[in-house]
């Protein structure tokens, strides 16, 4: 049975499709445990109607289950559960946005965006190596290759050239993935991503927050380029070609 709460911290669900009251109420959930409408209403101090209304809410979009008892029992499911939903129904909106989009004719202008967020950012790399037509060259943090696999994955089965790196070995079964140790000089973990030569990510990682811009600017693209052609990732290219020469072979050109 849920019990009276004193004092609640915010929680805002609104800007994922939730309504202010549906809000409050998975978080009375979540901080007294499961209770009847009755009892939320009172946690909450919501009318019963509103309450009710909240709870049959939160169980349609998947954030609450009710139990199959008189009366019935509401329970929240598990935050992990509820932010894998948003983030499943957020990238199809992704996808459909961006579809309705391109059915529009406007002209293409240089663009720069700030990323901030990490699960954005990833988001953003999903969509973009998904448009790819012709080259992804990447370089991330090896926790982010599990995450972006589908859309990689995509991406190889379509005959795309592929150029990725990891700081530490990364295991795909459909795309080599190379090993380069750690970016010397970047502000944290560095991810670098250039998708058909026109658009590109550079971005640094540090403490679990991301800092970083997307842009389509010519000037911004090459920077990028550059990036991923820097000393580093150069001793990556050479050290692959090395392994790759024929048994008795130096290597070196005659």
């Amino acid at each position: 049975m849920v019990s009276n709460t004193t004092t609640m911290s915010s929680l805002d669900l609104t800007p994922f499709g939730f309504t202010p009251t549906e809000s409050k109420v998975y978080q009375v959930l979540l901080t007294s445990g499961p209770g009847t409408g009755y009892a939320v209403a009172r946690s909450a101090g919501l009318a019963r109607a509103n309450a009710y209304s909240a709870l049959e809410g939160l169980v349609s979009k998947g954030a609450a289950r009710g139990e199959d008892a008189q009366p019935r029992v509401y329970r929240a499911e598990p935050p992990t559960a509820v932010l894998a939903r948003i983030t499943a129904v957020q990238g199809e909106a992704l996808d459909q946005l961006a579809a309705a989009l391109e059915g529009f004719g406007a002209p293409v202008s240089p663009s720069i965006v700030e990323l901030t967020s990490v699960r954005g950012l990833l988001q953003l790399l999903t969509h973009e190596i998904g448009r790819a037509k012709r080259s992804v060259d990447l370089l991330a943090p090896a926790d982010a290759y599990p995450l972006l696999a589908p859309a990689l994955r995509r991406a190889a089965s379509a005959g795309l050239a592929m150029s990725l790196y990891a700081p530490v070995k990364v295991e795909l079964p459909f795309v080599q993935v190379e090993a380069i140790g750690e970016v010397q000089g970047w502000p944290g973990a560095a991810l670098i991503a250039i998708m058909d030569g026109a658009g590109a990510v550079i971005a640094a990682r540090q403490d679990g927050a991301i800092q970083g811009h997307w842009g389509s600017a010519p000037t911004f693209v090459a920077a990028a380029q550059r990036s991923s052609d820097g000393e580093r990732w150069s001793s990556a290219r050479k050290v692959r070609s090395v392994r790759r020469c024929p048994p008795g072979s130096t290597g070196r050109d005659s």
